[in-house]
This record gives C-alpha cells, sequence and structure tokens, in this order.
C-alpha cells in the first residue's frame, strides 16, 4: 500500500488508465469499422471532384446514423445479457449457501 492507504500502481499498470485504454481501443476500432463500411457504401466512383456531392453526404448521413443506431442496440442487448448472467450467478451462489 502506498500513502494514504491507496494501493501502489506503476503509471502503466493502474486499473482506470487500463479501462480507459480499452476504451479508446474500442472506440477507434467502431469508428475505422464505420468508416470502412459507409465509405464503401456511398463512395462508389472516383471522380476528380474534391468535394462531396449530395448524394454522397446524405448516404453518408445515413449510414453513419444506422451504424451508430446499430451499435447502440447490440450494446444494450450485451448489457442486458451480463445483467441476467449476473442475476443467475448471484442466485446460484445465494442456492448453494
Amino acid at each position: 500500500m502506498a500513502f494514504g492507504g491507496q494501493p501502489a500502481y506503476p503509471p502503466s499498470q493502474h486499473p482506470q488508465l487500463k479501462a480507459a485504454k480499452i476504451e479508446m481501443e474500442a472506440v477507434t476500432e467502431m469508428f475505422s469499422m464505420m468508416n470502412m463500411m459507409c465509405h464503401k457504401k456511398c463512395f462508389t466512383k472516383f471522380g476528380s471532384d474534391a468535394e462531396l456531392n449530395v448524394g454522397e453526404m446524405s448516404c453518408t448521413d445515413r449510414c453513419v446514423g444506422k451504424y451508430l443506431e446499430a451499435q447502440k442496440k447490440v450494446g444494450e442487448v450485451m448489457q442486458s445479457f451480463q445483467q441476467q448472467q449476473q442475476a443467475q450467478q448471484q442466485a446460484l451462489q445465494q442456492a448453494q449457501q
């Protein structure tokens, strides 16, 4: 234990830092996948024009919205599943006592 009753962690091993790194990696991966999927769907032809046309902007907006909504729903389902598993585990532990 370090001064003040706090556990002594090397800075790179601190649990909150580890959790933040894992979350950042997940967000980066999600953004990368969304970028790849929406790019493939919305940009089928490449011209010399550096600006997006209205169709590409609209497609990208819809694609990003749908992707984020799908990720939100997946997260909600996973959270519900984890809560059910925790409840079952607690019930099992109580039954064993």
